[in-house]
Order: C-alpha cells, then sequence, then structure tokens
C-alpha cells in the first residue's frame, strides 16, 4: 500500500485536529452529539415521524462535515462515517413494513457501518487512526501524524484494529439477518441486542489487549500521543 507523502500527512493531522483552541473539542462535541439529538428530539416533539427527525437531526454534523471540506479541502473521515451512519440510520427508518421487515433494519445497519469500517482500513488514514487523532490536539496529533509517517509497525497496528472493528460489525450484521429471517419475530430483538453487545465486548478487549502488547513490543501507544517525535523502527 502506498504511503503519502509528509506534506500529505502533515495536512491530515491539521484536519483532524480539533479547531478553536482549547475549546474545540467541545464544538466538535456539539456538533456531533449534543446539536443531532437535540434537533431530533424537537422535531419529534412537534410531531414529526422517526425518519424525518433523524434526517433533521444529521443536518447539523453535515454541515460541519462540509464547512470542513470546504476550509481544509478534504473531508474529514470521522465526520464523514458519522454522518453517513446517521444518513443510513434515517433512510432505513423510512422503510415500511411488517415487523419481519422491521427486524432487518438494525442488521442492514451494522452491515452498512462494518463496510465503512472496513473501506477506511484499506485508506491512507484509516478509522482507527482518525479516532485517536480525535483525542488529541497541538503538538500531540501533529506527533502522532509523525509517527503514523515514519513507524511501519504503527501504521499495521491501527489497520488491523480498524478490520477488526469492521469485521465485528459485519458479523454483527451478518447474525442479525440471519436471525430475523430464521427465527420467530418475538425472539429476534432480544437475542439481536445480547448478541450485539458480547460481539461488541469482545472486540473491545480484544483492542485492549492488542494495544497493551502493542505498546510493550514497540515502546508506542497506539491512541495516546507518543512520547518523542522521532518514531521508533
Amino acid at each position: 500500500m502506498a504511503v503519502t507523502t509528509g506534506q500529505e500527512h502533515e495536512r491530515g493531522a491539521a484536519a483532524v485536529r480539533p479547531a478553536g483552541g482549547p475549546y474545540g473539542p467541545l464544538v466538535s462535541l456539539a456538533a456531533d452529539i449534543v446539536l443531532p439529538l437535540g434537533v431530533y428530539y424537537a422535531a419529534r416533539a412537534l410531531g414529526a415521524a422517526q425518519g424525518p427527525a433523524l434526517l433533521l437531526g444529521g443536518a447539523p454534523p453535515a454541515l460541519r462535515l462540509l464547512c470542513g471540506a470546504v476550509r481544509h479541502r478534504r473531508a474529514d473521515g470521522v465526520d464523514l462515517f458519522f454522518t453517513v451512519l446517521l444518513v443510513a440510520a434515517a433512510l432505513t427508518s423510512l422503510l415500511g413494513g411488517g415487523p419481519r421487515l422491521l427486524l432487518f433494519k438494525d442488521a442492514a445497519l451494522s452491515l452498512v457501518v462494518g463496510g465503512w469500517v472496513l473501506g477506511t482500513g484499506f485508506t491512507g488514514r484509516p478509522l482507527a487512526f482518525q479516532l485517536g487523532q480525535r483525542l488529541h490536539r497541538g503538538r500531540a496529533a501533529g506527533e502522532r501524524a509523525r509517527t503514523w509517517r515514519e513507524h511501519e509497525g504503527f501504521r499495521r497496528g491501527l489497520r488491523l484494529l480498524t478490520l477488526l472493528w469492521g469485521a465485528e460489525q459485519l458479523l454483527d450484521g451478518g447474525l442479525g439477518t440471519l436471525a430475523a429471517a430464521t427465527l420467530p419475530t418475538d425472539t429476534v430483538p432480544l437475542l439481536a441486542r445480547a448478541e450485539s453487545l458480547t460481539l461488541l465486548a469482545l472486540a473491545a478487549v480484544a483492542t485492549a489487549v492488542y494495544a497493551r502488547r502493542f505498546r510493550a513490543r514497540h515502546g508506542l501507544p497506539l491512541f495516546g500521543a507518543p512520547m518523542s517525535a522521532t518514531a521508533r523502527s
């Protein structure tokens, strides 16, 4: 897989680095989580159906994504991911049908999420790297970008975790689809929720174990800030 240039990575670090100084993360949180929820519940209170309310709730992060893309001349993958997720949830909620079709909606959403996450694993900035960048700003984000550019093991580790998360979501969607197609409709919701939580817990444990072993072997945190600007080989 081709490695991008140093200038491209520095621009990438600037794109994912929270803007607005110390209040940047709070602005991002408000635009991505608090404001969409407020718009959604306000629309529902005013009588809007679930589908249109979800689409309206997805507007604030979508607008922030558009502004960021215009400003930096590239899309922030994390913003784009959550925007696609909101739109997919809204579109599936617009589908009609009986109880059996309703059971397929959550499974379809997991398949969409899994495909998206897996796809980022084969790009220059996989989702695990972007999420790690969101935890830092300034020099720490810049050092993580430099480590990504110079340390092959760091790139491989974050790609591996991205593929793990994508595979977990695809497995969740596949098992949910199978359950929706074969099991009694009254059984599926509880079983699917238990199965989703189990897979999520397993993925979280695997991530924690792998990150700990990676740090012990390479002396680098996968999601923290490197201690030095010089990447270890």
